[in-house]
């Protein structure tokens, strides 16, 4: 029985693994290469998914040749993340009429 607890964790593990990739990796990225840009009126842009950049300040932002900033991809999930928890607090605000 404790083989099959075993395997049962490694599977588990092992799609959880996928789906942050696929949510984490993908989806926010992509809402972030939305928001970001038309947030900042196109002063920022976003590092692409898995680039290795370096040279970034602690907020996750370097200055590009051109004059425009880069926000670098984790940074870009967590922008991502908090517009989506901002969606929620506005969505509850105005059916729960906060």
């Amino acid at each position: 029985m404790k083989k099959v607890r075993v395997a049962l964790d490694a599977v588990v593990g092992i799609v959880l693994n996928i789906l942050d990739i696929i949510v984490l990796g993908f989806l926010l990225h992509r809402v972030a290469r939305l928001i970001v840009p038309l947030f900042s009126f196109g002063r920022v842009q976003v590092e692409d998914v898995y680039a290795s950049g370096s040279d970034f300040n602690w907020l996750g932002l370097k200055r590009e040749q051109d004059g425009r900033l880069l926000l670098n991809s984790d940074m870009s999930m967590v922008a991502a993340a908090l517009f989506w928890v901002l969606c929620l607090i506005a969505y509850l605000a105005v059916t729960r009429g906060f």
